[in-house]
């Protein structure tokens, strides 16, 4: 994978929320975040496939989640890396059935 910095171009859930904010991928570990939410987490990837568990907090109460639950949670995301996108999916890990589709692209080499 190339590291850098990669825009959440689209991220949308089965619960009706759409998406979106800037991603850095950098020896191992994930940070970003979007107008309500930060992300911290970490990374593996396996030849064209990337598995990432990141820690969403949320700092403005007054911007919704994605996925649909208030506050902070954590999401198990896995895609396909392919030249400077990823497509993936991720759900709560505390609960499977939420499922997200992110779409991500690199914006900026490390």
């Amino acid at each position: 994978m190339k590291l850098g910095r990669w825009t959440l171009d689209s991220a949308v859930s089965r619960a009706g929320g759409v998406g979106g904010g800037v991603v850095v991928f950098t020896k191992g570990q994930v940070l970003g975040g979007d107008s309500g939410f930060a992300y911290v987490g970490s990374y593996e990837e396996k030849g064209d496939v990337l598995k990432a568990k990141v820690s969403v907090t949320n700092f403005d109460p007054n911007i919704p989640s994605v996925v649909g639950v208030p506050g902070n949670h954590e999401l198990l995301i896995e895609g396909k890396i392919k030249n400077d996108t990823i497509d993936a999916t991720g759900a709560l890990a505390t609960h499977p059935d939420t499922k997200i589709v992110v779409q991500l692209s690199r914006h900026h080499k490390l």
